[in-house]
Parts: C-alpha cells; sequence; structure tokens
C-alpha cells in the first residue's frame, strides 16, 4: 500500500456552516454589511418604549435584530439584502399577515406611530419596513397573552344605574358596555342584586393584553421566528460575537 506525499494529501473541505461563516467573516472588512445600522437601532428603541410598562419586559438588544438580519439575508451579496432582509412576507410565508391579525395579539406589539405606515404592502416593499415587521413579528411570538378588563381610556366618567327587577351583573355588564369585573370592583359590598339598588360602573371591556414575555435570547428566537434550520441559534451566536469584533460604531440621530 502507498503513502501519499504531503503535495497529495487533500485538505478537508470546509462543511457548509464553515463556508456559512466564511462568508459572515467578510463583514469585518466589508463596510455594507452595516448600513442597517441606524434603522435596525431606531426600530428597536420603538418597541422598546412601546413596550417597556408591560409585564417582565426584556428590552431587546439591536445587535440581535442585526445578527438575524445577516443569518435571513446572507449579506450585502444577496438579492434579499436590499429587498426582504428580515425575510418576513415572502411568498408562503403566513407571519407576516399574523401580525396584522388580532387574532395573535399583533395590534398590541405595534407602536401606535408605526400601524399606519407598516402594512402587508410597505413590509414587503422596502427593507426597512420589512425589518420593522420582522421585529414586530418576533416581539409577538416572544409574548405571552391573555385576556383582562380594560377601562375605557375615553370615558373615565362613574355611572350611576338602578338595578331592575330580573338584572344580574352579567345583564347589567352587556347592556352598559361594562364588565361584571368593573361592576363587582365598583360595588364590592353587594353580593347580591334586588330591584331598586344603585350600581356604579364604568365603561369597560375584556381584551386580550399581554401578561409576560419570555427572553429573546439566540435560542428563544431560533425556536419562535426561524423555521428549518437547525443551525439558526448557533448562527446568531456567531454574528454576534463578529459584529462585537468588528466594533463598528455608526452615527445615528436619535
Amino acid at each position: 500500500m502507498s503513502l501519499k506525499t504531503s503535495k497529495e494529501v487533500e485538505k478537508p473541505a470546509k462543511n457548509r456552516f464553515g463556508l456559512w461563516q466564511a462568508t459572515i467573516d467578510s463583514a469585518l472588512s466589508d463596510r455594507r454589511w452595516h448600513a442597517y445600522d441606524c434603522d435596525i437601532q431606531a426600530a428597536v428603541n420603538r418597541f422598546n418604549r412601546h413596550l417597556t410598562g408591560t409585564p417582565n419586559y426584556y428590552f431587546l438588544d439591536w445587535r440581535l435584530v442585526k445578527a438575524m438580519v445577516w443569518t435571513e439575508s446572507g449579506g450585502p451579496t444577496n438579492r434579499a439584502w436590499s429587498t426582504r432582509p428580515i425575510q418576513i412576507g415572502n411568498p408562503g410565508d403566513p407571519g407576516l399577515r399574523a401580525l396584522f391579525s388580532d387574532k395573535e395579539g399583533g395590534p398590541l406589539i405595534l407602536p401606535p406611530d408605526m400601524k399606519d405606515r407598516l402594512t402587508l404592502a410597505s413590509a414587503t416593499a422596502t427593507p426597512q419596513m420589512n425589518i420593522q415587521a420582522g421585529i414586530g413579528y418576533l416581539l409577538m411570538r416572544l409574548a405571552k397573552f391573555g385576556t383582562a378588563t380594560v377601562t375605557d381610556a375615553t370615558d373615565n366618567k362613574v355611572y350611576e344605574i338602578a338595578a331592575k327587577p330580573g338584572d344580574t351583573f352579567e345583564r347589567i355588564a352587556r347592556t352598559n358596555r361594562t364588565t361584571v369585573d368593573t361592576l363587582k370592583t365598583l360595588n364590592k359590598n353587594m353580593l347580591t342584586l334586588r330591584p331598586g339598588q344603585t350600581l356604579r360602573f364604568q365603561k369597560a371591556s375584556v381584551r386580550k393584553v399581554i401578561t409576560r414575555w419570555d427572553p429573546p435570547t439566540p435560542r428563544n428566537i431560533a425556536a419562535r421566528y426561524n423555521v428549518g434550520d437547525p443551525d439558526y441559534a448557533r448562527k446568531l451566536e456567531y454574528c454576534l460575537s463578529v459584529i462585537r469584533k468588528a466594533q463598528e460604531e455608526t452615527a445615528c440621530a436619535q
């Protein structure tokens, strides 16, 4: 049996992840990889400000979103970079429509000043809007929802009504645009209703609310945003290491 000389020994071919890493490493010498920094920072800041009052909210680090853009688009040499860099709204992807549906809680996630401009059409027309939609969808998937009584923000008045024969808390709530919880809170000593009793109430309704959050870690992002890539969390972590190594500080208007 003959032995190969050192010249004949073949170098091991890079695996797919290794080739992908080499592509990401090019960000260290190519300024184009940082083109969306200000757009990402501005969008993340808007979401953080809007959601900071919700229970147990974890502030989102804009660098995580930058890592998602790199992972999803593959970088500035790919078509996705200049069209849909975070890849939400691609044909067959239900995520974008889910974001604008009341069913999954998207309207609670989007900042009020973003709702008018961020639409199905705009999210697939410009990369900046695509990034905003991707952030919104990610946060929607990290949020946990429940229901709660919410008073009408446009009407703080406390009303009074006299109970009629046959009235129940449920009937009074239904006919006066309030809730049973609101009635019982404002009339704590009234355990049973009798005709002629005066009840106090405020306009209120039972609505979907955010009850808590899962932290935006690479593992959670991979589970909630990614579809079908077993290396997604690993890729996000590698992108973050390159982002830190690049030490690119873009001067962004506040």
